[in-house]
């Protein structure tokens, strides 16, 4: 492959990666939006169910590979949780305050 091919193709990559990184930002600003105002409206257990739900619904479509990340992650997180005692009804400026320092 000549030089300015290759240089051509790197660049084309970060323009895509720069795209990527960029919809992400937009759907995480999107999703934050949309759980913390429903949250604030409904509660912690009606978003309980609301997460629960779409994790069924993820798993029913996964490749058995991805379904068993996405099970070792959720444990992780519940271990987490729990030796943190988060298991305490948080109030939405503790849920905003969680989720500002993750992402």
């Amino acid at each position: 492959m000549n030089p300015d091919l290759q240089l051509s193709l790197d660049e084309n990559a970060r323009q895509w990666q720069a795209l990527s990184l960029s919809i992400s930002t937009s759907e995480k600003a999107t999703f934050d939006a949309l759980h913390n105002g429903f949250f604030a409206a409904y509660g912690p257990n009606f978003m309980a169910h609301v997460y629960r739900e779409s994790i069924e619904q993820v798993l029913q479509n996964m490749p058995t590979v991805e379904r068993d990340k996405l099970l070792v992650a959720f444990r992780h997180a519940l271990d987490s949780a729990i030796e943190k005692h988060a298991y305490m009804l948080p109030t939405a400026a503790d849920c905003a305050a969680c989720h500002a320092r993750k992402f």
